[in-house]
């Protein structure tokens, strides 16, 4: 203890005396102006999302807001935490069996099967047909219960049925299985769309009874090809609508269908756009249950994965700073399950270490850093409430224009969508961005790599993009 409240030649008194006299808003803003010294406040200090949205310096705080409940809190098998997903992409079986278990000793409490030709592979994955993995995968699951996430395409939507057999036969229950089913990815990217051969096949995977979900409503095909925030909780609106229509006619409940959708979101790592996303997909999914009169409506499942077009190649390191932001973002906003792309995916099919470090940004921050505590801690904070209400409003906007056209199917197949995303990804500028364009290498550091990707926008439709190839381009 310091003596007589000396600490270290300072009086430590002085600290009673320190703080800031609360000031109003008002004063705050002359005390600003005169800051700047003539520069004009709102150009200076006023900024604006790619939807336009305008982003102020300060904001009061708003009273009386209550917290937007997520549903991992009900789930006895994720607790108060998130779900840990860990991609499971490598061609080689035997090697993807040893990353499986390495994952699920170690703190990954989620596997997320990721077969190449799926939206989500980029360019690595499971081959289309190796579906041999999954009585292995069920039998670890039995004897160690793990959320399992399946990432194929429509086309591959075989592989929902067999995973749930050997699920079933395996008496892997326990954890939820969340089947990904996105009839609209295929015409996302170039194909036909397959929406109404899906009905059969929910209803085959709802009668199964696994807990988790069964289809999926996805933005992050379009966010990685470059659509904005906003436009990217309209496509997921809109696959959920179309989802609705689809399956009502085939004779399942909307609040079944609600109850049997993820909303799959990327984050990257703007930390206020990602937190406030997340909260804006759960305003829409709640007001589209009030809109087909359902009382009580219940949190949505929400599914963030780090985001695919932020990845650089060079100095491939500070992805690990963008994947960290964007995870403490989607975690604050309460996401259920969090999937993170490693930081040298973008060279090759990852290794042990790059593996390690996905797992631990994650693991870190809900066992140390203790964010998954607080349910919505953003709740109240005046601006982060109030981005939320404007994403929502812009999303909802432009939900109603993809609806008037005849839903998200039709507005695929006219190219509407392809083109609002390729508007959104050109008006995008182009910025400085540090390890990439600024304070750049003068040499590379050698990464490792397990192998090459095959060409991961090598479909036509909705390119996705690389923050390095962005910057280049522009």
């Amino acid at each position: 203890m310091p003596e007589n409240g000396v600490l270290d030649g300072m009086d430590a008194r002085i600290l009673k005396q320190a703080g800031f006299t609360p000031v109003d808003e008002a004063v705050w803003r002359a005390l600003a102006e005169k800051a700047l010294k003539g520069a004009d406040f709102d150009a200076t200090l006023v900024s604006h999302s790619d939807d336009g949205i305008a982003i102020r310096p300060i904001y009061p705080r708003r009273e009386g807001a209550l917290p937007l409940s997520h549903s991992h809190t009900a789930t006895p098998h994720a607790g108060d935490a998130w779900t840990v997903n860990q991609r499971r992409d490598d061609a080689d079986p035997v090697r993807a069996r040893a990353q499986m278990a390495d994952d699920l000793e170690n703190g990954a409490t989620g596997i997320a099967l990721v077969f190449s030709g799926s939206a989500a592979a980029h360019g690595a994955g499971i081959a289309a047909r190796s579906d041999t993995a999954f009585g292995k995968t069920a039998a670890s699951r039995a004897a160690a219960p793990f959320s399992l996430r399946l990432e194929a395409g429509f086309a591959d939507r075989g592989l929902a049925t067999t995973l749930a057999d050997a699920l079933d036969k395996a008496g892997a229950r326990t954890a939820p299985v969340h089947f990904g089913l996105n009839p609209f990815t295929a015409a996302l990217s170039g194909g036909s769309s397959e929406a109404r051969d899906s009905a059969e096949l929910v209803k085959t995977l709802i009668g199964f009874g696994f807990s988790g979900t069964v289809l999926n409503a996805d933005g992050r095909l379009a966010h990685n090809a470059g659509a904005s925030e906003a436009l990217e909780l309209a496509i997921v609106a809109a696959a959920l609508a179309e989802n609705l229509r689809l399956l009502d006619a085939a004779g399942i409940a909307p609040e079944d269908v609600f109850a049997a959708t993820t909303l799959s979101l990327a984050a990257d790592q703007d930390q206020f756009l990602t937190t406030a996303k997340l909260r804006a997909a759960r305003l829409i999914h709640t007001r589209m249950q009030v809109a087909c009169g359902l009382s009580g409506p219940k949190p949505a499942h929400i599914h963030a994965e780090t985001s695919w077009r932020m990845l650089t190649r060079r100095d491939p390191e500070t992805n690990i700073l963008r994947n960290t932001i964007a995870v403490f973002a989607a975690g604050t906003a309460g996401a259920d399950e969090v999937t993170v792309l490693p930081h040298t995916l973008a060279l090759g099919v990852p290794d042990p270490f790059a593996r390690r470090i996905a797992r631990n940004t994650q693991v870190v921050l809900i066992t140390e850093s203790n964010l998954a505590h607080v349910v919505d801690p953003a709740a109240g904070a005046g601006g982060i409430e109030a981005l939320t209400d404007a994403l929502a409003q812009k999303a909802w906007e432009i939900f109603t224009q993809i609806e008037k056209k005849g839903g998200l199917a039709a507005a695929i197949a006219s190219g509407e969508i392809g083109a609002m995303v390729e508007a959104s990804r050109t008006a995008r500028k182009a910025r400085p961005i540090v390890g990439t364009t600024l304070f750049a290498l003068k040499d590379e550091r050698p990464v490792t790599v397990l192998g090459p990707l095959s060409d991961p926008a090598a479909t036509s439709g909705l390119r996705p993009q690389l923050l390095a190839d962005s910057v280049e381009a522009a």
